[in-house]
């Protein structure tokens, strides 16, 4: 009698993800909009000001990224999913007891952010990488159509948490939860497959000795750091992310204060920011099966195009049905998040997977540094949105053709096969 085949190891990763990210990094990542305006209004800060927090994050994300991509590759994302994980639930215990906006903004960005970028995404984007090649985009997407689901539940619970019994009371209970119930999860990571004798994608090996150290050499193989800096490919990259990137999160960043500019209530706005994520689950979902089919540059065309339509199409709504119509345009950008951290896969394999989506952080981080506060400002200078979408729109549309030249350009690389 046949055994029945055993679940390859690599989907106990993909879900050990999905709930890392879905229950923990989506409120961490998503919440801050929630905390948007209770924070300005306790601590009596400006739009900019506020944004400040956002933006001190992402400069500290961009110095470490390179850093702790370079950890993974070498000790595998288990040690830094664990200690990052629970680093950002101490930090948020810690968040509140603070008395004022400088000690807020210390323990943030020195403890809850150096936390989070230590872990959530960026962990389980190495894992899952590490783990799949033929299914690496259908596998990512699921990373990401997780994390938006727990946004579509979370984020409106976390709002009603935050203004019902105070922002304070929900980041002492979100630090809990983290500590809890979320860092457990990382304890599932493995460093390969070939670290537990298997292949990635739950391939077999042939029975010829010879034939095995093919498959293992073409499976490890990729580019060094060195290599890929030196490939038109990596800043072609680089650009379409740092540019899609900095209008990304400058506009999730300001979502609710946005849809407040249009007119809808704090409140009734997490609500639109849930219902934006849970309809794009499936849509993240289709694009990343549909890229490990076609392509992922073709596919992030796509999905910044849609996106830039969506900020111009928010600009002019005058309605909240038309509104929400046009945010729904937005899923775009969700889903191009997943094919993006594929797309270096792709490009330079799996090797040094780590430290080279590493060293794009500087880049994007740097625009990170910059976009949320910009708009903040313009908004407190116009008090209007109205440049920020329109801007935004702009350079959305720039990423899209970015990204389609760069699948010209991949065709020269070694390691790429879509």
């Amino acid at each position: 009698m046949k055994k029945p085949k055993k679940i390859f190891f690599g989907w106990w990763i993909v879900i050990s993800a999905a709930l890392q990210n879905g229950l923990g990094g989506s409120i961490h990542w998503q919440g801050f909009t929630v905390l948007f305006i209770p924070i300005s209004q306790t601590f009596g800060i400006s739009s900019a000001q506020t944004s400040l927090l956002f933006a001190l994050a992402r400069a500290e994300n961009g110095l470490l990224g390179p850093i702790t991509g370079w950890l993974m590759d070498k000790f595998g994302p288990m040690p830094l999913a664990v200690l990052g994980t629970a680093m950002a639930g101490i930090g948020y215990i810690l968040l509140a007891r603070t008395e004022n906006f400088t000690q807020f903004l210390l323990i943030y960005v020195i403890v809850v952010s150096i936390g989070a970028t230590t872990s959530f995404m960026q962990t389980a984007f190495v894992a899952l990488n590490n783990w799949f090649i033929k299914k690496r985009g259908l596998v990512m997407s699921i990373n990401s159509a997780s994390f938006r689901l727990g946004s579509a539940i979370l984020v409106p619970t976390f709002s009603y948490i935050v203004y019902s019994w105070g922002w304070q009371n929900a980041v002492l209970l979100l630090g809990i939860f983290l500590l809890v119930f979320i860092t457990p999860l990382g304890f599932f990571y493995r460093r390969s497959p070939e670290s537990m004798g298997l292949l990635p994608d739950g391939d077999e090996y042939e029975k010829t000795e010879e034939k095995t150290e093919e498959e293992l050499s073409s499976y490890v193989s990729g580019y060094t750091w060195k290599e890929a800096i030196k490939t038109s490919s990596f800043w072609f990259l680089t650009i379409a992310t740092t540019l899609r990137l900095s209008i990304h999160g400058a506009i999730f960043v300001h979502m609710i204060p946005i849809l407040v500019w249009k007119g809808i209530s704090a409140a009734e706005a997490a609500w639109y920011v849930g219902f934006l994520a849970l309809v794009g689950v499936p849509v993240i979902l289709v694009m990343g099966r549909l890229s490990d089919k076609v392509g992922r540059p073709k596919m992030l065309a796509v999905c910044y195009s849609a996106s830039g339509l969506s900020l111009i199409l928010v600009n002019l709504s005058s309605s909240s049905i038309f509104l929400l119509l046009s945010l729904l345009l937005l899923v775009g950008s969700e889903a191009g998040s997943g094919l993006n951290w594929s797309l270096v896969g792709d490009l330079f394999g799996r090797k040094n997977y780590g430290v080279i989506r590493g060293l794009l952080g500087p880049f994007y981080n740097a625009a990170l540094v910059v976009t949320p506060v910009s708009a903040g400002y313009i908004y407190d200078v116009t008090n209007s949105y109205e440049i920020v979408l329109y801007t935004g729109s702009i350079i959305f549309f720039i990423s899209s053709v970015t990204f389609l030249y760069i699948g010209n350009l991949a065709k020269k690389l070694k390691t790429y096969e879509i």
